[in-house]
């Protein structure tokens, strides 16, 4: 018994971190969202293919998807292609982030060992940014290292669109 409860503790320890690390991302990701003027959330820079509306509506369906969905058995609907194209305002970006944090939380708040162990799982649903998947899948952990890696990405490209706005207006 006391061996099980270890494995269990395993599983939630290592989702409390993920969670933090999770949750310290989306927090920077939405300091630069809340700090962009409305009509700059659906502008799109020269040098750009996304504006920052995308990009969060993007990376947020990609966290629910790759985290909640894959890892944590929470299903969702999301349609990638329909990610890409769309606009809003920041009222929809936050109703969105608190659905998926909840979602994430679930998945961290929960996660155990036999989350964490090295058996393939199958991604022929998503297209993943980095690293080729082998036909037998990848394991939970590198899908989850991957979104963590997209949302830092995300991060800097809105990072980089926050100073050419800044540029862009001050000409």
């Amino acid at each position: 018994m006391q061996k099980e409860n270890v494995h269990n503790n395993i599983g939630l320890e290592v989702g409390k971190d993920l969670k933090v690390i999770v949750e310290g991302l989306l927090d920077d990701v939405f300091k630069i969202i809340r700090n962009l003027p409305p009509e700059a959330l659906n502008w799109t820079p020269n040098q750009m293919n996304n504006s920052p509306f995308v990009l969060v509506y993007h990376l947020l369906g990609s966290a629910s998807y790759w985290i909640g969905d894959v890892v944590g058995g929470i299903p969702t609907d999301r349609n990638r292609a329909n990610e890409f194209g769309v606009q809003g305002d920041h009222k929809q970006l936050e109703e969105l982030l608190a659905n998926t944090k909840k979602s994430l939380a679930q998945t961290f708040d929960n996660l155990t060992e036999s989350q964490l162990l090295p058996a393939p799982i199958d991604l022929s649903r998503g297209v993943l940014c980095w690293g080729e998947v082998p036909p037998e899948g990848r394991t939970s952990v590198w899908v989850l290292v991957h979104d963590l890696c997209h949302i830092a990405y995300t991060l800097g490209q809105l990072d980089r669109i926050n100073r050419l706005w800044e540029i862009h207006n001050n000409d």
